[in-house]
This record gives C-alpha cells, structure tokens and sequence, in this order.
C-alpha cells in the first residue's frame, strides 16, 4: 500500500473503490508507504522482507491467522500474491471462505497452478493475461480511472515525440523501443523519444546503466532522452503532451497502454493483448499481424483524419472494457457472488 509505489501505486485506487461496495475492509500487506484509505479500511503490514522468505513467510502467517481469527469476513482478495494466496488457501477452505486471486501476468507457475485448485476462482483482465484458463478463470478488464486519464482535446500531427512510461527492466525491451524509434526517424527526422522509468530492484541498475552507455550518442544528439520515474499523479498531465506511446512487452495487457489509449493519444506496441482487443494500425487488413517497425510506419503514414478516428474508436473501447468503475463493479459482483462450497 504506497501511492508512491512505482508497480503498485494503483493498489490504494483499487481498495478505496471497493471500500464503497463493503461495510469494512481490512488490508494485509508487505510494505506500507503513503496512503490515504476510508474509515472502514484497516491496514496491516506483515513486513515482507526480499531475500528472508522463511522468516517473512512465518510473520505473514501469524498476521493473517491473527486477523482471520478476530474478525469475520466474507471474501479474501489477494493482488498479485499467487505465494501467499497459496500458503492460506488450505484455511480459507475449511473456513468456508470465498478466496479470489487477481493475477494478471503469462509466467505460469507452481502456487498459481495449485491456486487454481484450491481457490475460488483467479481474476485476470484478458484471457490472454493469464496462463492458465478454465471456469474459474473471471477476465474483467484493467482499472483506469477515465476521471484522471481524460482523452486529450485534440491530435495535431505529424507524429514526432514519443514517450515510453514504465519500470526500466529488461522485459520491457527498452533497446528495441529506441531500435524502432531511431529507424521511424529515417521517416521523420524530427522523432524525438524519451523514456521514462526506474528500474524495479536494485539487480536491474547494471542493466540500466548498459543501456544508457549503448545509447550514448542518441542522448548526446538530443533526440534520446532517459528520465527517471515519475509521480502516478503526475502521469496523466505528461502522457498527453506526446504524440505516440512506444511499447514492445509481449505478455499480459499492460495498464500503460490503456492509459494511453485513454489520454487519447496513438499507441504502438507489439503487445498482442491490447491488438486483440484494439487492433493494429494496418486498418485496410485487420487479420496483419505487422512487427513493431511496420507500425510505426503504417502509423506515421496515415492521415490526422484517419488516426482521430482510430483514436476515437479505441477510446471508447477502452471505456466499456477497461474504465475503473466498470471494473468495480464486475469484482464486486464476483466477490459478493453466491459461494460454490
């Protein structure tokens, strides 16, 4: 629980949110920061430490017995914790205790496997952002709240600053997000690209510091830029003074990309989760399955007229799919569903 978190900041939205649907809500958590939350919200932190998982694992079970033991819930929601979600299956079984898993990311393992067996159901936001299917597999979409990623009043081309926003680690590829970038110059020479992001722990630094050294003279001509990450706050004001979100993670749908998609401005990504759901920029044949590269050159070639429309189309589906009170409420109807023990 931390507004300030890099990965996680969305995590107090989604418990503010669900605390209108619920006379109490209490949080169990690895780590504290800033927050703010309702009266109706408690929230404890079991104080996961990385590296020390026995002696972590012991704190986060006296925690939760103590919790369970004292207070009498309806539901347990866990965030991305397939681990402990796990470990405390086994007692909200026998409790009688509907036990849902959101769990939005393609690396299958062995707790997720073992979740699906033991929990009620496991929430994802698309099929394809879960590795396993089934009926207790619920896609409900992504979050974002339209409220403060408000679509931007309008799309003045031609293309030329593009923006990539996210955690700098080596699964987002931020080297072929510049590769691409640096061959859609040969078609604008005015592309310019920046990217903005920290990386996640402390074992991706060296990682980062290889890539700024390889792109030394991109940033020395002016054209590239690396920015450290900045407030969840303050994303919605800065995404909309680009022209194009740059993305080349292949996996789940990330949130990065609705929320540009929101913001209104054009996205490009290999991502096939959100070209599932809001296609490609090759519009005269939407069964193409174009690389990064070929995009960007279907994107840059098209008219204003044109990529307003598309704009415009993927804005509302973003809406109906993917906005946050939508959301809400497809998890409350689950959450609050009839139990199936």
């Amino acid at each position: 629980m931390d507004e300030k978190h890099q990965v996680f900041s969305h995590q107090v939205e989604v418990v503010n949110n669900l605390a209108k649907h619920f006379d109490q809500i209490l949080v169990l958590t690895g780590q504290i920061g800033n927050y703010s939350v309702p009266e109706n919200v408690k929230v404890i932190s079991y104080d996961w430490v990385e590296g020390k998982r026995f002696i972590s694992l012991v704190k986060f079970y006296k925690v939760f017995l103590k919790t369970i033991l004292q207070n009498k819930f309806t539901s347990v929601f866990s965030h991305m914790t397939s681990v402990q979600s796990t470990l405390i299956a086994p007692i909200t079984k026998i409790m009688r205790l509907k036990h849902f898993l959101w769990y939005a990311h393609t690396s299958n393992n062995f707790y997720l496997r073992v979740s699906k067996l033991l929990l009620d159901g496991i929430i994802t936001s698309t099929p394809g952002s879960c590795p396993i299917s089934g009926k207790k597999i619920y896609p409900i979409g992504q979050a974002i709240d339209s409220k403060k990623f408000v679509k931007k009043d309008s799309f003045k081309g031609p293309i030329s600053k593009l923006v990539h926003i996210g955690r700098f680690d080596p699964a987002k590829k931020i080297d072929v997000i510049i590769e691409i970038a640096r061959k859609l110059k040969l078609i604008n020479t005015k592309i310019t690209l920046e990217i903005i992001g920290s990386p996640s722990s402390k074992k991706y630094e060296i990682f980062v510091g290889d890539v700024k050294n390889n792109f030394m003279e991109d940033t020395q001509s002016g054209w590239l830029k690396f920015t450290p990450s900045i407030s969840r706050e303050s994303i919605p004001n800065i995404i909309k003074t680009y022209d194009c979100f740059l993305h080349s993670f292949e996996g789940s749908l990330d949130k990065a990309l609705v929320e540009a998609t929101l913001s209104g401005i054009p996205v490009l990504t290999i991502n096939s989760e959100y070209r599932k759901i809001f296609g490609s920029w090759d519009l005269l044949n939407p069964a193409s399955n174009p690389t990064l590269e070929q995009e960007g050159q279907l994107l840059l070639n098209l008219s204003n007229h044109v990529i307003i429309n598309e704009i415009n189309r993927r804005h509302g589906i973003a809406i109906a799919e993917h906005e946050l009170a939508g959301w809400i409420n497809r998890l409350v109807g689950i959450l609050k569903g009839p139990s199936k023990f």
